[in-house]
This record gives structure tokens, C-alpha cells and sequence, in this order.
């Protein structure tokens, strides 16, 4: 893999940069912090999406809201373009290639998984072994030379993966331990087999003996239901006999009391029969009586009804002629009554005006006061409005408008139009200064954020002596008394830097504060100036409605002259009317009594009436006289009563006795039907009797037959209660039953998985002892070490030092082969450590790439060496020449030297930005 391009927009401290690679050595050069790590962070996070930040967010430069970074790299001789972006919302991912000579690119993939999965198969390495092999970290050179034998082991290991197989190998214990404890518990769970059977067989024992027993009971149930069976036909036969008996019995008591009741009936018709007899003797002595009765009613009414109608016939004379009297009386008073009605309506219509024309003078003088108060509030009006618009005017000139933009403003909504113009420049002078001190804010945090990048190296230089901060390379006093000053001199431009924007911020403040003071106060008047359009909009309302009043009062003096002839003709016509009153009242009085007396036509008819029913009363009374010779007309009202209640009562007497006897056929037939049912009766009462006498019933023979029934009964409950208890714990020995046999199916199955988890945990045990140290690790170590060792030999090689020979023992220490024999690193000069250390890292790096190594990424490669060992890499990374690409990363200066192409890096207000 060869990178080609790089393109950082708002990545970290990145605004827009593009970064071009090619073959040979590219050294990327800064000061610390300037961002030049960021490139190959940036590599890595096109590739598989690899950071070091917190979370994907903090990637994205401070105050922006996305980031871009776009990789171009080759491999296998194709040309490949990754595209990852990162908004607010979303992340997103494309991988592209190339598909002419003129730059045009195709779509292969997009999202952030399948562009990863593309890249993983078109490197055939994933992230993990990309960090590993192609990236070379800070220190990595140096722990090689400086490191103990295990840690040099253990950062190898590293290198290969290995430590993945030591995680696995460390994960897998409480995994194990976690089956183990499981395993424990299922233990517990489990029962002992043999008596789990033991007591399953003693169960179905038992209840096997009580099925025989509940059959047994079954069958002596069914000998006693038999039994029963027959007591009982004998017994329902014997209660069918005592029934007969018993109703027998109870007919013969019953028939008895019947013949009772009828002999005492009989005695009753016999005394009723002779009560009839003495009452139809009575009604023929009391019959002449009765027959005078209606007689002398009718002669008692007409007598009444005479005396009554002779003072109606006197009521009605008098009624009429008082009404010939009001009515002579009505004729003579007519034209008097007339002549008031005529007078009375034309004073109520004199009265009308009257009214309708004291309204309008009322409303008259209402508009007179009107005026005076309408004329006031104009003239004040008037005078507040010129008042406050020259005020305004002037107020205007005050906050700044010249005296020619105002000459031409004489109303008060030219004057609205003005101040509002003028609140808007206001606005946007306002608008300017917030995005100024926000700018020059936005400086002192970047100007802060410079100062801080300084003061942590410079406190590191004051806490170690003569050591570089960053790559703790060794610094003579010279040096570090150099980058104190460099340092403190940045801090005193920045804080410097920070003043003056502070003070220029203060200064947009104060003028900010002033213009804000100001557009209060232009709102305060814009405002105030609705008011006064209002109060103008009523001023103009006010001299129209003066107009309208001065019109209405233009009738005033017509209206009080027509009031007063009005006045003087109701006077008139008042003393007028009062000549016709005295007529006018006798007419209503005589109108009114004949209202009430009624109608003289309807008095004569109701009169002649009265004396027709006054003659018809005489003729009957003459009619009563000549039926009864005991009445006369001298006869007075006592007498006549006397004699009509004493007939009154012999009348009710008879009417009682009369309906007494016509119940004589009744009490008759009554009497012969009880006699015959005496007769009935005694017969049957001697066919009762006969039925008794022949009854079989035996009172004897019935007990013993009920006595056997409830012994039968009693044994049948009894063998029933023990079939039911005997049922009941059946079920239980069932439920207990199937209990132990569902516990025996469970235990066969915690017993198969506890020797499944035993299986696994066996096979856990040998994965884990598979990846220990001496396991797969160990052959992996041996297997890679022959590889490691060709491929560093190669690189060694390259370096033209005199050995010839390259060995890696088992636990990677280098032994080196020359003129005089094997030598270890502690033996070898510095130069040569060097080489052997950077020879190593680089044959591990190929033998992971299986071979195909064609770029490498050294990240400050000379940090934690000293200035000899620091020089001897420098120089052997100028004379390399066996990989087409090498990226480093550093901020010496002396590897400047060994580019081929140089890339310089710097920050400047917090922005880190390529300089040709």
C-alpha cells in the first residue's frame, strides 16, 4: 500500500489542508502541538475508523458542526479514494476507485461497516494489525534497545497479537469459574436416584391396595343397593296401604263435621222460613199507607215552589223598571258624553307634541353643553399634540438626525416614518458591534488555548534537566534556556495579544451600551408618537362631531316658540272639556247600571215564565186536595210535615219487609237441598266405614319393613364414605405420584446437564491451557521467530555493518555474528543497537504484512534516545532504501536533512495549517 493523498477539513485543529505523498522519505516537521500527529490519526481514521478521542464528536474542529477526511492510497496497482464525513446528525462512509487517467472515480461501497470490510479485503489486514505492523509509535525504536528482556518479549508479543491470545487466556478464567459455580448449583439440585425409585415404588404399592379395596367396596355397594331395592317394593306397597288407610280415616272425620254443619243449617233455614211468614202478614196491614205518600210530597213541593216564585215575580218587576228608568236617562246624556271624548282625544294629541317638543329642546341644551366641553378638549388637544411634535423634533435632533432630514417632516406620520428609519440604523450599528466583540472573543480564547500549549512544556523543562519535554532526548542548557524564551516569548506576544483585544472589546461595549441607551430611548418616542397619531385621529373626530352640533342648534328658538302655543292651546281646550264632564259621568253611571242590571227583553220572558209555573203549582195542589180529603189549603207547614214522616216511616218499613220476604223461594229450595244432604251424607259416611273395616294395612308389619330400610341405608352410606375416603387419597398418592415421577424426569435431566457442563468445562480448560503462555502462544512465537529473523537480517544487512549474521533466541534477544565471534546488544556499540533495534521493529512489521511491505508510518521515531543513539538513527534512516515509502513524523530538525519530500506543520490561533 502506497498513500498518494490526504484531505483534512475541520479534522481537530485542521481547518482545510491537503497533504500529497510520494515514494521515497516524507518527513512531517513541527513544533509540539502543531498537529502533526494528527496526520497520521487521520490515516488511520480513513482506513478502519480509528481515533483516540473520546467520542466521534471530538474530532470535529471547536465551533464547527462538521468534518471531512479523504485518503487516497494504491495497492496492488489500483488507486482507491476514502471518503468519511461527520455532521451533527450523522457519520457517513464511501470507498471509491479510480477508473482513468483524468481523475474520474467509481463507487464501490458506502457506510461506515462495509467500507471497513472493503478496505480489511483489499489490505488483507484489519485495524488491530495496521496499528501493529505499518504504525510505529512513539518509543517503540527506543524500548527495543532500553527494554528487560520480558518487556521486550512482551512488547513483541504485542506487536504479533499474541497479547490477544493472553486476554482470551485471562477471560477464559471466570468464564470457567462462573461453569464451575453452575455446576455446583446443579449439583445441589440433584437427588439420590435409588430413593427417589424406593419411594416412587412404595407409592404405586399403596396405591395399587387401595384400588383392590376400593373394588371390594364397589361390589359390597352394589350387594346393598339390591337389598334395598327389594325392602323397598315392600315398603312403597305397605305406604301405598298406609295412604289409603290414613285418607280413609281423614274422609270419615271430614264427613262427620260435614253431617254436623248441615243439621245446623237446617235448624237456621226452619227459624227463617217462619220470619217470612210473620213479615208478609205485616206488608198487607202497611199498604194503604204508602200508597198516600207521593200525594202528599207532591202537595208539600208545589206549596214551597209557589212561595218562592211569588218573590221572583216582584224581584223582576222591580229590575225592570229600573232599567226603562237609566235608559231615558242615557238618551238625555249622550251629546254631553260626545262632546267630553271629542275634547279629551284632542288634548291627548296637544299633549304628544308637548312631549316630542320638550325632548328636543332637552337634547338642545345637552348639545349646548356638549359644545362647551367639545371646544375645550379640542383646544387642549390641539395645543399637547404641537407641543409634544416640536418636542420630538427636537428630541430627534438630540440623538443625532440632521436639522435637513427634518425640514420636510410636518405631520406626525412623516415624523413616525423618520424615527423609525432611524431606530433600524440603530439596530444594525448594534448588530455590528455584537459580531465585532464576538470575533475578538473568539481571538483571546485561541490567543488563551496558545498560552496554555506553552506553559505545560515550559514546566516540564523547569521539573527535568536538560531532557526535551516531548521526546526526552537529551538538551544541553544552551537549548533549553533557547526554548524557555521561545516559549515565554510566545506567552508574553499571546497575553500581550489578549490585552489589547480585551481593551478593544471594552471600548465596542461601552459604544454598544451607548447605542442601546439610545434605541431605548428612540422606541420610547416611536411609541409615544402611536400615541399622539391616535390622540390626532380623535382631535380630527372632535371637530366633525363641533360641526354636527352647531347644525342641531340652529332649530333651538322654532322649537321653544312651537312649545309654547302648544302650552296655551292645552289650556284652552282643557277649560273646554270641563263644561261636558257632568254629562259625561251621569252617561257612564247610567251605562253602567244597565250593564249590570241586564236586558229588558230577557227580565219580561224569565217574568211571564214565573207566573206560568206559579199557575201550574195551583192546579196540582187542587188535584192533591181531591185525592185525600184530609188535605186542605188552610193546612199549615208543621201539620203537613208531621203527617209526611210519619208515612215516610211506614213507607221504609215496608220496602225492608218486601225485600226480606223475596228471599222466600231461596231460603225454601235451600232448606229441601240440605235435607237431601244430610241424607248423602249418612250414606257415605256408611261406605267409609265399609272401606276401613276391608283395609290390609298392618301397623306392626310396617315398622319392621322401615326398620330394614335404614339399616340398608346406614350400610350403603357407610360403604360409600370409606369408597370416598379411599378415592380422596387416591388422588393424593396420584398427585404424590406423579410428582416423584416428574422429580425423576428432572433429575435425569439436571444429571445430563451437569455432564454436559462437566464435557464443557473440560473443553475450556483445554482451550485455556491452548492459549498460556506455553501453548499456542508459544508456538506462535517459534513459528514467527525463523520469519522475524530472515526479515530483519535483510534490513540489517542493508545498513553494510560487518557481521554476517543475524540470530533471535526464543525470547527475541539479537545475537549478532562478526570477525570476533557472537555478540548480544550489550555488547554491540550504540550506532549498531540502533540499527539491530530499527532492523527488528522493521522485519516484524514486514513478516506481519506477510511479506509485502511497501510503506511504513514512524511516529517521532528518536523520543525517549539520547543525542548519540538520536544521531545514529537519523543517519540510518537517510540511508535506507529497501521500503518505497516512509511517512515520519518528528520535530527534530536534524531529520529534515533525510527527506526526500518535507512537510512542515504550524498552529497559529489554534488552527493547524501546511507550509510550502
Amino acid at each position: 500500500m502506497i498513500f498518494k493523498r490526504l484531505k483534512l477539513r475541520n479534522f481537530k485543529s485542521y481547518g482545510t489542508e491537503i497533504i500529497n505523498f510520494d515514494n521515497g522519505i516524507t518527513v512531517i516537521v513541527g513544533e509540539n502541538g502543531a498537529g502533526k500527529s494528527s496526520i497520521f490519526e487521520g490515516i488511520s481514521f480513513a482506513l478502519f475508523k480509528q481515533h483516540t478521542a473520546g467520542k466521534l464528536g471530538d474530532l470535529v474542529r471547536n465551533n464547527m458542526d462538521s468534518m471531512t477526511v479523504e485518503l487516497d492510497f494504491i495497492s496492488q496497482g489500483k488507486e482507491y479514494r476514502i471518503m468519511r464525513d461527520k455532521n451533527k446528525s450523522k457519520s457517513t462512509s464511501r470507498l471509491l476507485t479510480k477508473t482513468s487517467s483524468e481523475g474520474d472515480f467509481m463507487s464501490l461501497c458506502s457506510g461506515d461497516k462495509e467500507v471497513s470490510a472493503y478496505i480489511k479485503e483489499i489490505l488483507d489486514m484489519d485495524a488491530d494489525l495496521f496499528l501493529n505492523a505499518i504504525y510505529v509509535r512513539q518509543g517503540e525504536i527506543a524500548e527495543l534497545v532500553d527494554k528487560q528482556p520480558a518487556d521486550k518479549k512482551k512488547l513483541i508479543g504485542k506487536l504479533l497479537g499474541l497479547d490477544s491470545l493472553e486476554t482470551a487466556w485471562k477471560n477464559l478464567a471466570p468464564m470457567i469459574s462462573e461453569y464451575e459455580n453452575k455446576l455446583s448449583e446443579i449439583k445441589g439440585k440433584l437427588y439420590s436416584k435409588d430413593a427417589l425409585q424406593e419411594e416412587f415404588d412404595e407409592k404405586t404399592e399403596e396405591l395399587n391396595n387401595l384400588r383392590s379395596r376400593g373394588l371390594e367396596l364397589e361390589s359390597q355397594i352394589e350387594e346393598v343397593k339390591k337389598l334395598i331395592e327389594e325392602i323397598s317394593e315392600s315398603k312403597r306397597n305397605m305406604e301405598r296401604e298406609k295412604e289409603i288407610y290414613e285418607t280413609q280415616m281423614n274422609n270419615l272425620t271430614n264427613e262427620k263435621q260435614t253431617l254436623e254443619k248441615l243439621e245446623n243449617d237446617k235448624r237456621v233455614l226452619q227459624e227463617n222460613l217462619d220470619k217470612i211468614r210473620e213479615a208478609e202478614e205485616e206488608i198487607s196491614r202497611l199498604e194503604k199507607y204508602v200508597s198516600k205518600l207521593d200525594v202528599y210530597l207532591d202537595f208539600e213541593k208545589s206549596v214551597v215552589s209557589i212561595q218562592n216564585l211569588k218573590e221572583s215575580e216582584i224581584e223582576l218587576e222591580d229590575k225592570i223598571d229600573s232599567i226603562k228608568e237609566q235608559k231615558k236617562l242615557l238618551h238625555a246624556k249622550k251629546q254631553g258624553y260626545n262632546d267630553y271624548l271629542a275634547s279629551d282625544e284632542k288634548i291627548s294629541k296637544l299633549d304628544n307634541q308637548k312631549v316630542e317638543f320638550e325632548k328636543q329642546l332637552a337634547a338642545l341644551t345637552q348639545l349646548e353643553k356638549d359644545k362647551k366641553d367639545l371646544l375645550k378638549r379640542i383646544e387642549s388637544d390641539r395645543n399637547d399634540i404641537e407641543k409634544f411634535f416640536s418636542l420630538s423634533k427636537e428630541k430627534l435632533l438630540d440623538f443625532g438626525i440632521s436639522q435637513e432630514d427634518l425640514v420636510e417632516v410636518d405631520d406626525l406620520k412623516k415624523l413616525g416614518n423618520t424615527t423609525n428609519e432611524f431606530l433600524d440604523k440603530i439596530s444594525t450599528k448594534i448588530e455590528d458591534l455584537t459580531k465585532d466583540i464576538n470575533s475578538k472573543n473568539e481571538a483571546i480564547v485561541a490567543f488563551k488555548q496558545a498560552i496554555t500549549s506553552c506553559e505545560k512544556p515550559l514546566e516540564e523543562l523547569a521539573n527535568v534537566d536538560n531532557k526535551c519535554p516531548v521526546c526526552q532526548s537529551d538538551i544541553d542548557a544552551a537549548k533549553k534556556e533557547e526554548l524557555i524564551n521561545q516559549y515565554n516569548t510566545e506567552i508574553e506576544e499571546n497575553t500581550k495579544a489578549i490585552s489589547e483585544n480585551e481593551e478593544t472589546i471594552r471600548l465596542f461595549e461601552k459604544n454598544k451600551e451607548s447605542f442601546q441607551e439610545k434605541e431605548a430611548k428612540v422606541k420610547k418616542l416611536s411609541e409615544e408618537i402611536l400615541e399622539y397619531k391616535y390622540k390626532f385621529s380623535n382631535l380630527e373626530k372632535d371637530i366633525q362631531r363641533l360641526s354636527e352640533i352647531d347644525e342641531g342648534l340652529d332649530s333651538k328658538e322654532y322649537i321653544g316658540n312651537k312649545l309654547g302655543e302648544i302650552i296655551i292651546e292645552i289650556s284652552k281646550e282643557k277649560e273646554n272639556r270641563e263644561l261636558y264632564k257632568q254629562d259625561h259621568d251621569d252617561y257612564n253611571q247610567s251605562k253602567g247600571a244597565l250593564d249590570v242590571l241586564g236586558s229588558q227583553t230577557e227580565s219580561e220572558y224569565k217574568l211571564k215564565q214565573v207566573k206560568n209555573e206559579i199557575d201550574t203549582h195551583v192546579k196540582n195542589i187542587k188535584l192533591a186536595i181531591d185525592n185525600d180529603p184530609h188535605l186542605s189549603g188552610d193546612m199549615d207547614n208543621l201539620e203537613l210535615k208531621q203527617r209526611i214522616d210519619d208515612l215516610k216511616e211506614k213507607n221504609e218499613q215496608y220496602n225492608q219487609l218486601k225485600g226480606f220476604v223475596q228471599n222466600k223461594a231461596t231460603v225454601s229450595s235451600q232448606f229441601d237441598s240440605v235435607k237431601e244432604d244430610i241424607g248423602v251424607s249418612n250414606n257415605q259416611l256408611e261406605i267409609i266405614q265399609n272401606k276401613i273395616d276391608a283395609s290390609t294395612y298392618d301397623k306392626e308389619k310396617y315398622e319392621q319393613i322401615i326398620y330394614r330400610d335404614e339399616m340398608y341405608s346406614r350400610r350403603h352410606e357407610s360403604f360409600s364414605n370409606e369408597l370416598s375416603e379411599i378415592k380422596g387419597r387416591a388422588r393424593e398418592l396420584i398427585n404424590v405420584h406423579n410428582s416423584l415421577s416428574e422429580k425423576i424426569k428432572n433429575n435425569e435431566k439436571f444429571q445430563m446437564e451437569y455432564d454436559n457442563i462437566s464435557k464443557y468445562l473440560v473443553l475450556l480448560r483445554n482451550i485455556r491451557e491452548l492459549y498460556s503462555k506455553n501453548g499456542i502462544q508459544k508456538e506462535l512465537r517459534n513459528n514467527s521467530r525463523p520469519i522475524i529473523q530472515k526479515n530483519t537480517k535483510e534490513f540489517f544487512d542493508d545498513f553494510n555493518f560487518n557481521y554476517s549474521d543475524l540470530i533471535l533466541d526464543e525470547d527475541y534477544n539479537v545475537t549478532v555474528r562478526g570477525p570476533e565471534g557472537e555478540s548480544s546488544m550489550s555488547m554491540v556499540s550504540g550506532g549498531e543497537k540502533i540499527a539491530i533495534a530499527l532492523a527488528l521493529r522493521l522485519g516484524i512489521t514486514k513478516s506481519m504484512a506477510k511479506g509485502d511491505l511497501e510503506t511504513i508510518l514512524l511516529d517521532e521515531p528518536t523520543i525517549h534516545l539520547d543525542d548519540a543513539r538520536r544521531q545514529e538513527l537519523i543517519n540510518l534512516l537517510k540511508e535506507m532504501s529497501l521500503l518505497p515509502q516512509m511517512i515520519i513524523v518528528t520535530h527534530e530538525n536534524q531529520l529534515e536533512s533525510a527527506a526526500d519530500h518535507l512537510i512542515k506543520v504550524e498552529k497559529e490561533n489554534g488552527i493547524s495549517r501546511i507550509v510550502s
